[in-house]
């Protein structure tokens, strides 16, 4: 898989990706946060399930123990296909990838 991803970033990059190299997938990520965007609702490709859009991070104020601290928020935004894919499912799906973001080390767990 990832020799794979490997060959299409290099043909992204070299402006020769083809049409036929984007075809078969059933879920995509978009990410726009890189332009500093924080919020948008990306579309889905159909005939694929599900797109999982990355937003910006930025910092937010936050009070803890009474205490004024910055934390870094980045937002996420899944759309998918509700024929295909459950409303709970996806946020069960989402949950997790918030924990994973979060707390990276429990992916070897």
């Amino acid at each position: 898989l990832s020799q794979k991803a490997a060959e299409l970033v290099q043909k992204g990059k070299e402006g020769k990706i083809r049409p036929d190299d984007l075809e078969g997938g059933t879920f995509t990520i978009s990410n726009v946060g890189m332009f500093g965007i924080t919020s948008f609702t990306p579309i889905i490709n159909q005939p694929q399930a599900a797109i999982l859009g990355v937003c910006g991070i930025e910092d937010e104020l936050k009070l803890v123990d009474e205490k004024v601290i910055v934390c870094k928020k980045m937002g996420l935004s899944l759309t998918f296909d509700h024929r295909i894919i459950d409303g709970a499912e996806s946020a069960i799906f989402i949950s997790r990838i918030r924990d994973l973001l979060e707390k990276p080390l429990a992916i070897l767990a």
